[in-house]
């Protein structure tokens, strides 16, 4: 059974999250998510942001939705990261071994997202 910290290690490699594991709130959703549903809703996003000139969430879910395109997967976990000063939410295999794609942001002392 892999662990919150192997998940927490597995993110670490893939993106740059600074401190250790106890700096962090971590969420493993219970659910699964249909990879093919998850393309539709991004693109759908990714379109939405463009066109509110929200240029950096664009290009976040035009790189979450080259991971998600690249998988051969179905199904997919997901996994939320929360500390001071920031908030992730992740898309792993199914099996937990492999960083899909992510949404990243800074988060003020309120949970507001910074911009």
């Amino acid at each position: 059974m892999t662990t919150k910290e192997d998940i927490f290690n597995l993110i670490k490699k893939n993106i740059n999250l600074s401190g250790e594991i106890n700096d962090y709130h971590i969420k493993l959703n219970d659910g699964r998510f249909y990879r093919e549903n998850m393309i539709g809703v991004y693109s759908i996003r990714e379109g939405m942001a463009i066109n509110k000139k929200n240029y950096n969430l664009a290009k976040q879910m035009h790189q979450l939705l080259i991971g998600l395109r690249n998988d051969s997967g179905i199904l997919l976990k997901g996994v939320t990261i929360k500390g001071r000063n920031y908030s992730g939410m992740f898309y792993l295999s199914e099996n937990y071994d492999k960083v899909i794609g992510y949404l990243e942001d800074d988060i003020d002392e309120s949970d507001n997202i910074i911009s």
